[in-house]
């Protein structure tokens, strides 16, 4: 039975890949500590990683290209949206007045390398803690080593008698503690290794699985979840789970063969709306951003609701608005951004 719940899915992707990210940042980290100590060499221009829906190795060529800059721009993960000035569009929403949460508590899913998290803190004032996820453990370490040493674009656009004038965290020594050349980074702002797809018993806050010390427990979740391309990147994704719930219900509609009970597989990008609902307390909102979706599409996958027994689901709340184009009599957008608030 075909399942006409969501839109049609996207080709798989090497960019759909945890082994792409990984290798990606594990160039880029190389490439920092390159430019920190640079060899004595002539650079060469560098160009923007392709669209995430391009040839992977057209990707990897970019990559390559990239080896000098260690730039937002540089990471796949925001160059294609900085191209349309997502971040920046995202941060007006946030901070409007008509927004109703300040400050609140953030999480940032597939943080890449911690972009967005320092315009917010830089720029938009966010004062509340914050915490950026991603899958690869080398992004993780790039995050928190281009935040020690303050070198986001967030924070090297202003004067430097501005950098420590945001959020009232108490500052100290290690991760989050003194950085390069007595300057002090935020406590507040952490990064963590985490899978959302494959750690969702920690959201239960139930037994040894509760370890999670950055999920805010007593609270049911976050003020405000972020996703920048993620869901783009889970979509590109081939890997299947199980779906046992369908699995029943189908195999109790109809005879069983010889071979025993039918099983049904999903592309992983199925489980990514309901998981990331978890993530968000009631009341609270996500925010997705999507350069392989169209807004409709968004909308589609996010508020089809898995979770009706639960007595919550999510709906939209608002939108970023970006420049629209016409072309072969049809009207579209390179990029959109909804807010849905969990209700």
């Amino acid at each position: 039975m075909a399942d006409d719940s969501h839109p049609t899915h996207l080709s798989p992707s090497e960019l759909g890949t945890k082994d792409y990210w990984e290798t990606f940042y594990a160039r880029t980290l190389a490439h920092l500590s390159t430019k920190l100590d640079p060899p004595p060499a002539s650079s060469k221009p560098s160009t923007r990683p392709k669209h995430p829906t391009h040839d992977a190795s057209d990707a990897e060529d970019d990559s390559d290209s990239d080896s000098d800059s260690v730039d937002d721009d540089s990471d796949p993960g925001t160059s294609w949206f900085s191209e349309h000035n997502a971040p920046d569009k995202v941060l007006q929403f946030l901070t409007d007045e008509d927004f109703p949460l300040a400050p609140p508590c953030l999480l940032d899913l597939g943080t890449g390398n911690g972009s967005m998290l320092a315009l917010l803190r830089k720029k938009g004032r966010f004062a509340g803690d914050m915490v950026g996820v991603d899958y690869s453990g080398r992004s993780v370490e790039l995050a928190r080593e281009l935040q020690r040493l303050r070198i986001h674009s967030a924070y090297l656009s202003d004067s430097e008698d501005e950098d420590d004038d945001f959020g009232d965290g108490d500052q100290g020594e290690g991760e989050g503690g003194a950085g390069a050349e007595g300057k002090n980074d935020d406590t507040n702002i952490r990064f963590e290794e985490w899978d959302i797809l494959s750690s969702t018993d920690a959201l239960s806050g139930a037994g040894e699985e509760r370890g999670l010390d950055w999920f805010p427990y007593q609270k049911g979740g976050f003020d405000i979840v972020l996703d920048k391309g993620t869901f783009d990147a889970v979509s590109l994704s081939e890997e299947t789970v199980e779906d046992r719930s369908a699995a029943e219900a189908e195999n109790s509609n109809s005879k069983t063969t010889g071979s025993g009970t039918k099983t049904i597989q999903r592309r992983v990008c199925e489980r990514y709306p309901d998981i990331a609902r978890r993530l968000v307390r009631k009341g609270g909102f996500l925010v997705v951003t999507s350069c392989n979706w169209t807004e409709e599409e968004l909308i589609q996958w996010f508020t089809r609701s898995e979770s009706e027994g639960e007595g919550d689901r999510l709906q939209v709340w608002g939108r970023v608005e970006y420049p629209r184009f016409r072309f072969g009599g049809k009207e579209g957008q390179g990029v959109c951004t909804v807010c849905f608030q969990r209700v």
